[in-house]
């Protein structure tokens, strides 16, 4: 990496921060068992729409989650939490009239204890902080609810060592669309040339920094290597610790 590289942009989740979901509860769904906040604040549901009970719910939400991935992948478009619940209430047959009201209800429960499950390694924090010694640092997310992509980091404690923080809910795309590595260039004032994107994702994450001219460290966790018709990464590491020499 060239001596005047300075500015680090950093993915969320996945990069800097991991989720540890065996602390959520399990929920059976068609007679299988998967972890869910559901197992949570599913008396919202039961007090809400007891007629249709969290397993009924947890249908519509898979439904309405599948749903809204296929758009996701077609589009670049980015939908709120609140539109996931808002078209999973729709599928479980709910009265349009309690739908505006139900779905940021759920949509705040959930993302509760979404927050609670994130994880922030000390091996991680190490990284962040020397990336913060040597220039700008920026965290631009795919995320479907703003205010809780600021909350994982306020409870992290990173968020006082990031400039800027780009999250896609906010911005209405999602990477690989580049907009929003142009948009966390622009607030840091620092050229594509001065930047290098770190991320897990091999589409979204290497994707959205080449349409914007940035260099990019893949994470390739699983050590599949780069599928061919994908962006091709800078760099390629196994896990963020590895980071560090190629930011020097």
């Amino acid at each position: 990496m060239s001596a005047g590289r300075r500015v680090t942009l950093f993915d969320l989740f996945g990069t800097l921060i991991t989720f540890d979901a065996s602390h959520l509860p399990e929920v059976v769904v068609d007679g299988r068992r998967v972890r869910s906040t559901l197992g949570v604040w599913g008396h919202l549901v039961d007090e809400t729409l007891p007629a249709l009970g969290v397993e009924g719910f947890a249908r519509a939400v898979f439904a309405a989650s599948i749903e809204l991935d296929e758009e996701r992948r077609g589009t670049t478009i980015e939908f709120s939490s609140r539109e996931r619940f808002r078209r999973a209430l729709r599928h479980a047959g709910c009265d349009e009239g309690r739908v505006d009201e139900l779905a940021p209800l759920f949509a705040r429960a959930h993302m509760a204890e979404i927050a609670k499950v994130t994880r922030f390694p000390d091996a991680h924090r190490a990284v962040l902080a020397h990336a913060r010694a040597r220039g700008g640092v920026a965290v631009i997310t795919n995320f479907d609810d703003t205010g809780t992509a600021h909350e994982i980091l306020g409870r992290h404690g990173i968020r006082p060592h990031v400039d800027t923080v780009v999250v896609s809910e906010a911005i209405g795309l999602r990477k690989p669309h580049p907009a929003l590595v142009r948009i966390a260039l622009r607030e840091l004032a620092a050229a594509p040339r001065d930047a290098v994107m770190i991320g897990d994702h091999p589409v979204e994450d290497v994707g959205a920094a080449a349409g914007a001219g940035v260099d990019a460290i893949w994470i390739d966790a699983d050590g599949k290597g780069v599928v061919e018709g994908r962006p091709v990464p800078r760099w390629i590491v196994r896990a963020l610790p590895e980071v560090v020499p190629l930011l020097d």
